[in-house]
């Protein structure tokens, strides 16, 4: 199969994940105790307007109706307003606004945690059984016990309790600093294409904690997939063949077996994201990181169901997305997978 059919699989797959994920938000919209429509309203609307919003999601008419009006409600970001965590504000204003500043924090880390995860990986299968390779493991196992909130108090710890104030204690910026220009809605990644250095680095600044405490979360996993995959792919025919010709033990992992231990790095990476957001959310309370994960448990404070939906369809969507491009990426570095 060529790598376009197998992209169109994936994708229709993916489409079908996301349309069963829409049936169990449709279903959880309308358990939750109280009326949906007075969810979706503004704090400020009347009693015609909740009779005219009753009338188009068609609470009175089959369920099937009103699943197709949720859906295109979904779909086209008309998702209605908060009236708790930010009062007569569209919850589609809230996204946009603040998925960009924690999407920004797990990306980056996720790059870094799949570079530093790959070498620590490499590190140990190449020294196996030396002290290396148990100093790795020991602190692969003692991390991978660890929730992401206790690393992020450990973190504010040792701000408090040194007297090097080195790193920022809270917040995504210093307060009386402007927001960047926006252009992507990526702070960090729109003050560096504006050239506002001066906001740029204080961002960087303050990124660095949270940045740090999601690579910790993510790395440990991608260390042990790395490991294991590496003394697996060792054991087989072919670089036992190119050890035979010679080639060091450096060069057969470089250039031979990461090549077939990238596909499984790939996955536990893509797997690894929903717990990315779960530690996410912990990170922003404890840090007072105000992004989407803070949003949403304050949703979840002050039953705030809109956002609540909302914001479980977008999770849901990021992590279908980025489970579709490990999928691609997988199938474009080992053609086998496209064939299975």
């Amino acid at each position: 199969m060529g790598l376009l059919k197998y992209t169109i699989r994936r994708l229709l797959i993916s489409l079908v994940c996301i349309f069963g994920l829409i049936i169990i938000i449709f279903i959880l919209s309308r358990a939750l105790p109280g009326d949906p429509v007075w969810f979706r309203l503004s704090p400020k609307a009347t009693l015609q307007d909740y009779y005219e919003e009753r009338a188009r999601l068609g609470l009175d008419k089959p369920v099937l109706y009103q699943l197709i009006v949720f859906v295109g409600d979904l779909l086209t970001g008309n998702w209605g307003f908060s009236y708790s965590v930010a009062i007569d504000a569209e919850v589609w204003t809230l996204v946009a606004f603040y998925l960009p500043r924690s999407l920004e924090v797990m990306i980056i880390s996720m790059f870094l945690a799949i570079g530093l995860g790959i070498m620590f990986g490499k590190i140990s299968a190449r020294k196996v059984n030396s002290i290396w390779d148990y100093l790795i493991r020991i602190l692969t196992y003692f991390v991978i016990s660890i929730p992401a909130f206790v690393i992020i108090v450990f973190f504010v710890l040792i701000y408090i309790n040194t007297p090097f104030k080195i790193f920022p204690l809270y917040g995504y910026k210093t307060v009386y600093y402007p927001d960047p220009t926006f252009i992507t809605g990526f702070p960090l990644f729109d003050s560096f294409i504006a050239g506002e250095w001066y906001i740029f680095t204080d961002l960087l600044w303050h990124l660095i904690i949270p940045i740090s405490t999601m690579t910790i979360v993510q790395m440990v996993a991608i260390i042990r997939q790395t490991r294991s995959s590496l003394l697996e792919i060792i054991q087989m025919d072919c670089i036992r063949t190119a050890k035979a010709k010679g080639l060091s033990n450096r060069k057969i992992i470089r250039k031979h077996a990461m090549k077939l231990a990238m596909p499984p790095i790939i996955t536990i990476s893509a797997m690894g994201f929903p717990i990315v957001l779960g530690g996410m959310i912990a990170v922003e309370v404890a840090y007072s990181f105000v992004g989407f994960g803070y949003i949403f448990r304050e949703a979840i404070r002050y039953k705030d169901y809109s956002v609540i939906v909302a914001f479980i369809f977008v999770i849901g969507v990021v992590v279908i997305s980025f489970n579709f491009l490990a999928d691609i990426i997988n199938g474009f570095l080992d053609p086998r997978i496209r064939f299975k």
